[in-house]
């Protein structure tokens, strides 16, 4: 919260108040003790004030110059530095004899202790766990894991066919993979002339072979959860901004 100045301003003025009393005080009974060893009471007298005088000016004095804090006068708080503990000279000093290492061990001798990770020889934790490939802590590089399909296996397709994974599956030429995606890689001679293939990848021999005996090759999409069926897209909603469609019907009925 904020301090009201108003409420320092009297504060202050109370402590110089309370100050400048008790040096007067203390000029007063300096006079008396004064006059009590036979001192001449003029002379006691202007001891007294003299003093009283000197000792409120310093008072205000310090005051002053204790209301802001300064580069000169910063300290710590008293009671929150400590001196060093001096180890090993004595119980009387706190920390003698084993200096609280204990008695015996590697990490009760000097320079003693293991390095971070160890664990006294069995496999510690960063090598127990798997290792992923790319930046230590990053997500790595991508790898794509496509299903193999073999030059061979398009030379028991008739000719001038579309070929894909579905249509030779449905030629029990192959069976089913756990991958979605596959590729077509040269492995043997390719005979069957003027094929179309459908597949997500191809090697540059296995294209070779295929422009070789007049087919061609269509690229398909390389999704992680790719689906052959074609799936019919639903009619978009007549106000949605891509049906160009709708928008001309519905300018045309403005008119």
């Amino acid at each position: 919260g904020t301090r009201d100045p108003t409420r320092m301003v009297g504060r202050q003025g109370t402590m110089r108040r309370v100050s400048v009393l008790a040096n007067v005080t203390l000029g007063l009974s300096i006079c008396i003790i004064l006059l009590k060893y036979g001192l001449p009471s003029a002379e006691s007298a202007l001891l007294g004030s003299r003093v009283a005088s000197t000792t409120s000016m310093r008072s205000v004095a310090v005051g002053a110059e204790a209301e802001r804090f300064r580069l000169a006068n910063l300290q710590p708080q008293p009671g929150s530095t400590h001196r060093r503990r001096r180890l090993g000279r004595g119980y009387s000093a706190g920390q003698g004899g084993s200096c609280g290492k204990g008695m015996r061990g590697q990490n009760s001798r000097s320079g003693g202790g293991v390095r971070t990770g160890f664990e006294g020889g069995q496999t510690p934790l960063y090598r127990r766990l798997p290792k992923y490939p790319g930046k230590p802590m990053g997500p790595g590089h991508q790898y794509t894991r496509f299903g193999v399909i073999k030059l061979d296996y398009l030379n028991q397709m008739p000719d001038g066919s579309v070929v894909d994974f579905p249509a030779l599956v449905d030629a029990r030429v192959m069976t089913d993979t756990k991958e979605n995606i596959h590729k077509v890689l040269g492995g043997g001679e390719l005979t069957a002339k003027d094929l179309t293939v459908r597949a997500h990848g191809i090697s540059e021999s296995a294209l070779k072979a295929l422009e070789a005996n007049g087919g061609k090759f269509e690229q398909l999409p390389i999704r992680k959860h790719y689906s052959y069926e074609v799936k019919e897209k639903k009619p978009l909603h007549p106000r949605n901004k891509k049906n160009k469609e709708a928008k001309k019907v519905m300018a045309a009925n403005r008119k």
